[in-house]
């Protein structure tokens, strides 16, 4: 697979072709997007060319990557279909996969299709933020190719994946949309209702986000997630995101009713159900939602020192993913609450603040 069309080069589809590219530099990646964003991807190198067109993009290329929003996805399915040379494979990074397999069933039945998911992602959009670790350790799904295909071939196509150092797993569209709903789509409309919870609660007590960090704000960290992404998502998932939400409720009615009995013990199994489980969700890899490793530091309150923090941490090449003043005190200094992307890169926080002078430590 060597021409691969790279229809969308934002944040995703910029990431995919930096590290496809970082890997192998005799790759043919053809790109199209807008014209300025295909300015800034051919000057980073996330593709090797820029397409006028969609035909002109598309055309005698062994693999089609569809890094778009689901919507215009399943447009450019039906658009595309008359364009593709005979053999093309097509591939998407939509996070709903039935819809993609029902559109590709309907308007491309002679191509192979395989949909994907990289459980990965970045507060930042846009070409300018990708990044060529994007992919790196991350949980990458893919739906396997229906009926007979060239085993070989497959097996190309997942090592190609595979170089940019994510962990394929294999799962049908239907399985993913149902696992996402609860893992993904959930917990991310249970976090808007905390934080829409929290703002109704401001006209009895202003005080109420003052006292919201904490569990409450990792809990809610994704609740600043853009509607327009959330839109596309919840509404290629609605039967799932509904069935979701259903099993919550009960769950949640079930809860509220042991705690009007005062049934501590079967809120306690609830809690050490609770635990038991989350002991086994993976801490070395990305998923659906990546929490930060955060760093405390007190800084002194003097010119520069803020700077003095940041340049000792960017000359320790390690980016700061989050940060929050927690409490300040006049003449004296404040302290920051830092997050990073993994506890391996907090440590290291720690100990390049320590030798710096700062007080530094983690939870």
């Amino acid at each position: 697979m060597q021409r691969i069309s790279l229809i969308g080069c934002g944040l995703m589809g910029g990431s995919l072709g930096l590290s496809l590219l970082e890997h192998d530099p005799d790759l043919r990646i053809i790109g199209w997007d807008a014209a300025d964003t295909l300015e800034v991807a051919l000057r980073r190198h996330a593709i090797t060319h820029a397409a006028p067109s969609l035909e002109a993009a598309v055309q005698e290329s062994d693999l089609v990557i569809l890094a778009t929003p689901l919507h215009t996805a399943i447009a450019l399915i039906e658009e595309m279909a008359p364009l593709l040379s005979p053999g093309t494979w097509v591939h998407d990074l939509c996070s709903v996969k039935q819809p993609v397999a029902a559109a590709t069933e309907r308007f491309l039945p002679r191509h192979t299709w395989i949909g994907g998911h990289p459980m990965t992602g970045s507060e930042k959009a846009g070409i300018r933020h990708a990044d060529a670790a994007l992919y790196e350790n991350a949980t990458y799904v893919l739906c396997p190719p229906a009926g007979d295909v060239d085993a070989a071939r497959y097996a190309t196509f997942q090592s190609l994946l595979q170089s940019t150092g994510a962990r394929l797993l294999e799962m049908s569209p239907r399985k993913h949309d149902r696992v996402a709903a609860r893992v993904s789509h959930l917990p991310q409309m249970l976090s808007v209702l905390l934080v829409n919870l929290a703002a109704q609660s401001r006209q009895q007590d202003p005080e109420v986000l003052r006292l919201a960090a904490g569990g409450f704000r990792d809990m809610t960290r994704i609740a600043s997630s853009p509607f327009r992404m959330w839109s596309d998502i919840l509404d290629g998932n609605r039967e799932e995101a509904q069935a979701a939400l259903e099993t919550f409720a009960g769950l949640l009615s079930e809860l509220s009713a042991e705690l009007r009995a005062g049934s501590m013990d079967a809120i306690g199994d609830r809690f050490r159900l609770a635990e038991q489980t989350r002991n086994f969700i993976p801490a070395d890899s990305k998923g659906f939602l990546k929490p930060l490793a955060d760093v405390f530091v007190f800084t002194p309150d003097r010119p520069g020192a803020l700077v003095e923090l940041t340049s000792t941490l960017f000359q320790a090449d390690l980016s700061i993913k989050d940060i929050e003043l927690l409490r300040i005190r006049e003449q004296t200094g404040g302290t920051f609450r830092l997050g990073f992307d993994t506890a391996s890169e907090a440590g290291l926080a720690v100990d390049a603040l320590q030798s710096a002078g700062f007080t530094a430590y983690r939870l």
